[in-house]
C-alpha cells in the first residue's frame, strides 16, 4: 500500500513556507517534479541564489566528458567563465518572473559577476521591482577558475559600483568579500538597522561615510575588514555591536545605548582605545581568533589581550570612560585562571558587575612553557598564591546575582580548582556551573570529587563536568556568538 502525500495535501501557504527555506534551483526543482506544486516557488518570501549550486550541474556534466584525472584549469576556465554569464541569464528571469512579495534575498555570486556588473543590476531589479525586500544579503565566492587565478599575482580588482542610495530601502545589509571604494550606496539609509560587513577591504573615508549615513543603524558588524586605519562609532541608536579581527591605530566607541558588545582580537594601541557604553548589558571579548592571529603576524603587531581591555574598561589605568560594567549581566571571555596578574584583573571586575548573572570563562586552549613558568612569578600578593581567591572579599554579583558559572578548558591546575571552589563556596543564588575539561576522563573525576565534596553555598546549585576538545568547542562557542 502506498503511503499518502501528505505534504502535498498541505495548504498553499504552508508550502511555499517550505520553499522559502530552500535555494532557489532546489525550490523551482521541486515545482518541476511535483504538480502541486507548480508555480509556488513565484510566491516565496526569502530567495537564496546560490551561484555554486547553479552551475554545479553544467560543471558536472564538464567533468563527465573529461577523463579521471588532475583537472585542466587552462580547458576548464573558459566553460566556467560562461556558465557565470549564464549564472546571470538564470537570475534575472527569475527575480522579474517572481509574482509574491520578497522580503528577504540572499545572493552568492562569481567574482566575475562583478566584472560583468551582474551584481548592481540584480540590486536594481530587487530594488524596483520588490518594494518590499528589507533584508538582502551579497556574498563573492570564487569557483575554480578564480581559485587558479590567485595562484598568479591579481591585475583587476572587481569593485562593485552600485548606484547613489542603492540600499537606502534596507532595513538589514550584509556584505562579504568585497572591495569598497565609496559610500555613495549607502546615502539616505534612513531605514538600515542592521549592517554586517564581513572581509571587506575599505578605507577611513569609505568606513566612515557609511557609518556616518546610517543614522538608525541598530546592529553593526564589523568582521575580518582591512584598509582602514581607524574605526570612531559615535552612535546613540546602536544596541549590538560586533568586532572581530581589526588592526588599527584608533579605536573609539561611544554609543550610550549600546547593549551587547563582543571585541575579539583587536589589535589597537591601548593608549588609542576608547570604550564609552554606560548601558552595556551584555559583554563578550576573546583574543583568539585565527584569521586574527594571522593579521598580528602580518602586521608585526600584538592582539590586545582580554586581561588588557578588561583593565582599561574598569578604570584601574586611569580610563577616563570610567566603568562600563554597572549593568553588565552577561560576560563572556577568555582569561589564564592560572596567571596571577589575570586573576586579578578578574577579581577587580566582579566588584564593578553588580548585576551579574551570568559568567563564561574560556581557558588558554594552548600555553607555552615560558608562559606557565612565570604566570605566577610577578606578584605583590601579602599571602601565598594559592590563597588568593579564598582570600578575596565576597562581592555583590557573587553573593546576590550570579546564576551561571561555565570553565572551558579546565585542566584541574591548581587555580583553576581554587576559583570553582570560590565560585561553589560563596555564590548564594547560582543555579548551575558547568566545567568543561580539556583533560583525561580520571582528571575530570579527581576535580569533581573535590568539588562535590565541599559545602554549596546555593541549594539549588547543579554542577555539570564535560570532557572535550577545547579548541573545537572554544570555536563552536564563537561562531554562535556571530549569529545575533
Amino acid at each position: 500500500m502506498v503511503n499518502p502525500d501528505m505534504i502535498s495535501n498541505l495548504p498553499d501557504e504552508i508550502k511555499t513556507n517550505i520553499l522559502s527555506k530552500l535555494c532557489i534551483d532546489e525550490a523551482v526543482r521541486c515545482s518541476v517534479l511535483s504538480k502541486t506544486w507548480k508555480g509556488l516557488w513565484k510566491g516565496m518570501s526569502h530567495m537564496e541564489l546560490n551561484a555554486t549550486n547553479m552551475v554545479e550541474p553544467f560543471t558536472k556534466l564538464l567533468r563527465s566528458r573529461k577523463p579521471r584525472t588532475f583537472p585542466d584549469f587552462s580547458a576548464i576556465a573558459p566553460p566556467m567563465l560562461k556558465s557565470v554569464i549564464g549564472y546571470n541569464a538564470l537570475v534575472v528571469p527569475l527575480l522579474f518572473n517572481h509574482l509574491g512579495v520578497i522580503s528577504s534575498c540572499r545572493i552568492q555570486h562569481f567574482k566575475k559577476s562583478l566584472a560583468f556588473e551582474h551584481v548592481e543590476n540584480w540590486v536594481e531589479i530587487l530594488v524596483a521591482i520588490h518594494t518590499r525586500l528589507k533584508d538582502l544579503s551579497l556574498e563573492c565566492v570564487a569557483h575554480c577558475e578564480e581559485l587558479t587565478e590567485k595562484i598568479m599575482p591579481e591585475e583587476y580588482t572587481y569593485i562593485p559600483r552600485f548606484r547613489h542610495g542603492a540600499f537606502e530601502c534596507l532595513a538589514s545589509l550584509e556584505l562579504i568579500n568585497y572591495t569598497l571604494n565609496s559610500w555613495i550606496p549607502f546615502l539616505e539609509c534612513s531605514q538600515l538597522k542592521r549592517l554586517k560587513m564581513k572581509s571587506i577591504y575599505l578605507d577611513d573615508v569609505t568606513l566612515s561615510g557609511i557609518l556616518e549615513n546610517c543614522v538608525v543603524v541598530e546592529n553593526f558588524s564589523l568582521l575580518e575588514c582591512i584598509g582602514f586605519e581607524r574605526v570612531i562609532i559615535m552612535r546613540s541608536t546602536l544596541k549590538v555591536l560586533q568586532l572581530q579581527a581589526l588592526c588599527v591605530d584608533e579605536l573609539q566607541i561611544s554609543c550610550e545605548n549600546l547593549d551587547v558588545m563582543m571585541l575579539d582580537s583587536i589589535i589597537c594601541p591601548m593608549q588609542s582605545l576608547s570604550i564609552y557604553a554606560p548601558c552595556l548589558r551584555t559583554f563578550h571579548t576573546y583574543c583568539n581568533s585565527m584569521y586574527g592571529r594571522m593579521l598580528s603576524v602580518r602586521n608585526g603587531n600584538s592582539i590586545v589581550k582580554t586581561h588588557e581591555i578588561l583593565t582599561h574598561c574598569c578604570g584601574l589605568l586611569g580610563s577616563p570612560n570610567g566603568n562600563i560594567f554597572q549593568n553588565v549581566s552577561t560576560l563572556c571571555i577568555d582569561l589564564d585562571l592560572n596567571n596571577i596578574r589575570e586573576a586579578e584583573v578578574l577579581s577587580y571586575v566582579l566588584k564593578l558587575c553588580p548585576n551579574l548573572q551570568v559568567l563564561e570563562i574560556a581557558l588558554p586552549a594552548f600555553r607555552p612553557k615560558s608562559q606557565i613558568s612565570n604566570s605566577s612569578q610577578r606578584c605583590d600578593l601579602s599571602y601565598p598564591i594559592p590563597m588568593f581567591w579564598e582570600r578575596r572579599e565576597l562581592c555583590n554579583c557573587i553573593s546576590q546575582k550570579l546564576k551561571f558559572v561555565c570553565i572551558r578548558g579546565f585542566r584541574g591546575e591548581e587555580q583553576e580548582v581554587e576559583f570553582s571552589k570560590y565560585m561553589i563556596t560563596r555564590a548564594t543564588m547560582m543555579k548551575r556551573i558547568t566545567i568543561i575539561s580539556s583533560n583525561s576522563l580520571r582528571n575530570i573525576m579527581k576535580a569533581a570529587d573535590n568539588l562535590f565534596s565541599l559545602p554549596w553555598a546555593s541549594g539549588n546549585l547543579s554542577m555539570n563536568f564535560k570532557a572535550s576538545n577545547p579548541t573545537d568547542k572554544f570555536a563552536e562557542h564563537q561562531n554562535k556568538l556571530l549569529k545575533w
